[in-house]
């Protein structure tokens, strides 16, 4: 008789490989789609305990420190009498002076796209954000965040299982706090324009989306609640839907303002189109002012969008960032035939994430995101690559990436070839503010142009590279600018007025600025001639007509490009040069005083008291997020699950808990992780009890019986793990456990006489190993 120990052999290979499997799911540096999350910087945090916040920063961020807590008082200070409501303990508020840095955060263990600014939770009341921006929109990011504390307080009570059970719709939450922090752009109401011309609005009982919408849709219902009902109204219905059975936006208003719930949404609507419908007639949509491009794929017209048109040097080409493949792509089209010719980036690469885009990755600036050199050869493009953006030259003859250069400067955009081609202007922030830069691509040095408090962008050189055009943020406003390279202290005001002027793009003789404007209150396309000083309007869409380039080619023949936005999609247009206006517009004058180190001031200032700082611990953990079940299964046997975890304040130190138990076996795992530095460690602890149904002989001899048999089998071991990553694509993981197991083990007996197996008694074994 013969024993035959493969099925054990197999069965402990494939329990051990399931484990192991178990515990890389768990690891966090594998965050999403194969790619590692990393910290690249370590933090020292520290706690500064203000009136109604605990502020978390670190070292480098001292400086900044007076001004953030200042800001976070003065938007308590004014939510706290808008919502007539007290907050008891204070607030953590943790923030990270740069974007780059805010993406490694671990209170989101996921990647953190550029697109979000900020986020608040409502497991511990905490705030998230970064603080490289200009003055007053971080003063509208905190209201806006700390605008979701006042509603997890209000809506949820401090219990956060109340908001796991009745979650609000986006627009609710997301669009109350865009109404309080009255943060909307112009740029911003383009998508809820076009929504109402295009017949896009949905009943406000259906509307459970999320997405950029979901915000727009939400601040206008809120205006129209204040217009209506008054700012009380607001209130009334933000408590009535705390309160209804089952939070039900319909039962909300009715109980708020009497009215039902499709009455609502009939004078909500007929609201949106008295404000925006008379202004379609009056004006139009882009392909009034332009013929689109088109896409195609097959015979089927293309959903591709496109955005950051630029014209190459001889007016035959015009490159683009759209997705006509799925994925963002730097993409060349027929400026004559309006049809895409070649995606010059198409394919999956490790060389980057993803090319910034303005309304695509990344919020709405100035300029456009591509930059053609003088000899139409490369494309200049940002794109996101490990902790921060690298300029990438695009080669226009083979496609792919020609060069790519890292950047110390954080947040880049809008790139700019100088006419001789060996420098590049952009924009950027460095130390805390947004400058206008240049970078000698021979030798990469990077040179600070303006140096100065104000928010500047959208750089663009004039063609005798006497000139360096681009925006700056004057009162609120974005106005152009110009400057001599060879003497940048000398900042020159190009137009005045009480709007916006960006995206600069210069005519080939220097002499015509065309630009973005919303002087008539939505973004359209404008000149302005330096000779004979007057303003024309070229388009003039309810929606939006934004970036616009030149097409100037050998034989005179003139064109405008430009990106517009129409039924919920970007598309280019190419349009004549022709007058919107009757008369020439008013120039104002550019004779306007302004102080280049002016910064926002908030109104409450708080002094800084050293003896409010202590250090963060972090070794208190508190349970973040538990789910779990029980049942009884078919066969009557009861079931449960359990899962637990629990987290510090700052996400880094993390205590997963899960439990099983069927019938009368349990199992747990227990694993924490220390992911404070980039070497991510951790300990598990685990013990799992299972069964498996065998074979037990019955009798003997001829009277020989087999019946199936509960037989146990368990698993107990401890495993300490460390995981390194190298680069976005690429990690060293290393671990050494010991496991000890306790089971019974089945075997088989065969007879020699006639080949067959018979199930022998199960005997029980120990053993263990590394």
């Amino acid at each position: 008789m013969k024993h035959s120990t493969d099925s054990t052999r197999r069965r402990s290979i494939q329990t051990i490989g399931a484990f192991a499997a178990l515990v890389l799911l768990a690891l966090p540096v594998s965050a999403q789609f194969g790619k590692n999350k990393i910290h690249y910087d370590d933090f020292d945090w520290e706690i500064y305990q203000s009136p109604h916040f605990d502020v978390y920063y670190y070292p480098e961020e001292e400086q900044l420190l007076q001004n953030v807590v200042s800001l976070a008082e003065s938007a308590y200070d004014h939510l706290s009498r808008r919502f007539d409501y007290q907050i008891e303990e204070r607030t953590p508020l943790i923030f990270y002076k740069t974007h780059a840095e805010f993406e490694q955060n671990n209170i989101i263990l996921g990647f953190i796209p550029e697109g979000v600014g900020a986020f608040a939770t409502d497991v511990r009341f905490r705030m998230v954000l970064p603080v490289d921006l200009p003055g007053n929109e971080l003063y509208q990011l905190i209201l806006h965040e700390l605008t979701h504390i006042f509603q997890y307080h209000i809506l949820y009570g401090g219990k956060v299982s109340r908001g796991l059970r009745t979650p609000a719709p986006t627009w609710l939450i997301e669009g109350m706090a865009s109404y309080y922090a009255d943060d909307e752009s112009t740029s911003d109401k383009m998508f809820l324009r076009d929504a109402v011309v295009n017949d896009l609005v949905p009943p406000i009982t259906q509307a459970q989306g999320g997405g950029f919408f979901a915000y727009r849709f939400g601040h206008a219902v809120y205006d129209f609640m204040e217009e209506r009902w008054g700012p009380e109204g607001v209130l009334d219905f933000l408590y009535e839907y705390r309160s209804s059975i089952g939070s039900q936006v319909g039962r909300a208003i009715d109980r708020a303002f009497r009215v039902e719930a499709e009455d609502f949404d009939a004078d909500f609507r007929r609201w949106l189109r008295n404000k925006y419908l008379p202004q379609l007639v009056a004006t139009g949509e882009p392909s009034y002012f332009g013929r689109r491009f088109f896409g195609e794929r097959g015979n089927q017209p293309s959903q591709a969008q496109f955005f950051s048109p630029t014209v190459s040097p001889s007016g035959d080409l015009v490159a683009a960032i759209g997705n006509p493949d799925g994925q963002l792509d730097v993409v060349l089209l027929d400026t004559r035939n309006r049809r895409p010719l070649r995606n010059l980036t198409k394919g999956v690469t490790n060389e980057y994430q993803y090319f910034n885009a303005q309304f695509a990755t990344s919020v709405r600036r100035q300029g456009r995101d591509l930059s053609f050199s003088p000899d139409g050869n490369f494309i200049a493009v940002f794109g996101k690559r490990e902790e921060g953006r690298s300029l990438f030259l695009i080669d226009v003859l083979k496609g792919g990436i020609a060069k790519m250069y890292p950047m110390e400067v954080q947040q880049t955009f809008a790139p700019s070839f100088s006419p001789d081609g060996r420098k590049i202007a952009f924009a950027g922030t460095l130390a805390g503010q947004f400058d206008i830069f240049v970078m000698d691509l021979e030798s990469g040095a990077v040179e600070n142009l303006t140096n100065d408090a104000q928010f500047d962008g959208g750089p663009m050189y004039s063609p005798d590279g006497e000139y360096l055009y681009y925006s700056s943020v004057v009162e609120h406003h974005e106005k152009l600018f110009r400057l001599r390279p060879s003497d940048p202290s000398k900042q020159e005001l190009v137009l005045g007025g009480e709007w916006n002027d960006k995206d600069p793009w210069l005519s080939q003789d220097g002499q015509r600025i065309f630009f973005t404007s919303d002087r008539n209150e939505y973004d359209n396309v404008y000149s302005y001639n330096l000779a004979t000083q007057q303003v024309i309007q070229h388009t003039n869409a309810v929606t939006g007509c934004i970036m616009p380039a030149l097409i100037e080619r050998a034989d005179g023949d003139e064109a405008l490009i430009y990106a517009g936005y129409w039924n919920g999609r970007f598309d280019l247009y190419r349009g004549d040069l022709e007058q919107v206006n009757e008369e020439p517009l008013e120039v104002v004058s550019s004779e306007m005083v302004f102080d280049a180190d002016a910064i926002f001031e908030p109104d409450i200032q708080v002094a800084i008291d050293e003896d409010n700082v202590r250090d963060y611990g972090g070794f208190k953990l508190f349970l973040e997020d538990a789910g779990g079940g029980v049942g009884v299964t078919s066969d009557q046997r009861f079931v449960s699950q359990a899962a637990l975890t629990f987290s510090d304040y700052l996400g880094d130190r993390r205590l997963f808990m899960y439990f099983q138990s069927v019938s009368s076996f349990s199992d747990f795992d227990v694993t924490y992780i220390d992911l404070r530095r980039r070497t991510q460690r951790g300990i598990q602890v685990f013990d799992q009890r299972l069964f498996y149904l065998g074979f037990r002989p019955v009798g003997s001899g001829e009277f020989l019986e087999v019946t199936r048999e509960e037989e146990a089998f368990s698993l107990t071991g401890v495993r300490g793990f460390i995981a390194y990553p190298i680069n976005l694509s690429h990690r060293f993981e290393a671990s050494l456990a010991y496991i000890y197991r306790d089971y019974s083990f089945q075997d088989f007996v065969q007879d020699p006489n006639t080949g067959q197996a018979f199930p022998a008694t199960p005997f029980d074994r120990t053993d263990s190993f590394p």
